[in-house]
């Protein structure tokens, strides 16, 4: 039994570790309440092992299901723009980027859902746009790339306004060109994207079908953007995008795809394991073969205090 135990509790192990590299944490007391579910078990160890799986892949089931994104529509993001634009009274700026810019320069309503609002931001200008955000009670550790980094860049942070997720992206121009950095608090991992453009043919004013000034991510590397995910909605928003006023078809053609790389922040540093998200295994019921209950427990508690009070006496 004691060898069958140790294949057990290494089993468990092998199948934590696969959840720590998915960036699924799994609190230690959990851990140890599985492992003692399932020692000293009559049933033969593969038997054992095949529920263990199941628990394993349930859990994860369900906890995928709670991460699912939510969707919002244009009108959502619009006002968690306007509300951010009101909130900022610092010099700082947020420039808009994604799918939404062109809806927005043109005017239109869409029935398009989204799952996020994109907002860009200077290097330098992160520490301060954190502080606007802390201020309004928004911010959340949690959801920052610095609170996972182990190589000291910094991939922006997330805040959640009226339910809707905003992405606070930064980007810094280098001498190859713009460098731009996006941050995932689900999954962990820091996005580096490489663009050989110079700043004004990143962040570019537009002028809405509305006679409002937007100043926003440019329209053609947006399009490069949606070419590199190319997925139903992308296509539709080019051909969005083509409609607008200061679209250049030249400048199309000449800029290069995007260059991008993903880290992982977290992995196996494993020092801000208390701000990763964490996974509840679902435990198996317990049976009579040789489990105590909770009844039992507390029986056994009333005895030792009637023990106590007794010599006490």
């Amino acid at each position: 039994m004691e060898e069958k135990n140790k294949q057990i509790i290494s089993y468990i192990e092998y199948k934590v570790k696969e959840l720590q590299a998915m960036s699924m944490y799994v609190p230690k007391e959990n851990i140890d309440k599985l492992i003692s579910a399932c020692e000293n078990r009559k049933e033969d160890i593969n038997i054992i092992k095949t529920r263990i799986d199941t628990i394993f892949d349930n859990s994860i089931s369900s906890y995928k299901k709670a991460l699912e994104r939510e969707e919002y529509s244009f009108d959502d993001l619009l006002s968690t723009y306007e509300k951010i634009e009101k909130m900022n009274k610092t010099k700082i700026k947020l420039y808009l980027s994604g799918g939404i810019v062109p809806y927005i320069l043109l005017d239109q309503r869409t029935e398009r859902k989204y799952t996020d609002l994109n907002l860009l931001c200077k290097k330098e200008d992160m520490r301060m746009i954190r502080e606007v955000f802390r201020n309004n009670d928004l911010y959340d550790p949690k959801r920052d790339s610095l609170t996972y980094t182990v190589n000291n860049i910094d991939y922006g942070f997330e805040v959640i306004i009226d339910k809707v997720k905003v992405n606070i992206l930064v980007f810094e121009e280098k001498e190859e060109g713009i460098v731009e950095y996006y941050f995932n608090s689900k999954t962990k991992n820091g996005k580096i994207k490489n663009l050989n453009v110079k700043l004004n043919d990143y962040i570019v004013p537009y002028v809405s079908s509305d006679n409002k000034k937007y100043v926003t991510k440019s329209l053609e590397l947006i399009i490069a953007d949606k070419l590199l995910l190319n997925r139903d909605k992308d296509k539709k928003d080019i051909e969005k995008i083509q409609e607008c006023n200061g679209i250049s078809m030249d400048k199309i053609k000449k800029i290069p795809l995007p260059l991008v790389k993903e880290e992982h922040l977290v992995g196996d540093n494993l020092e801000f394991t208390s701000t990763m998200p964490r996974i509840k295994l679902e435990m198996p019921k317990k049976d009579n073969g040789g489990f105590i209950n909770i009844g039992t427990i507390l029986l056994f508690i009333a005895i030792v205090v009637c023990l106590i009070l007794t010599l006490k006496k």
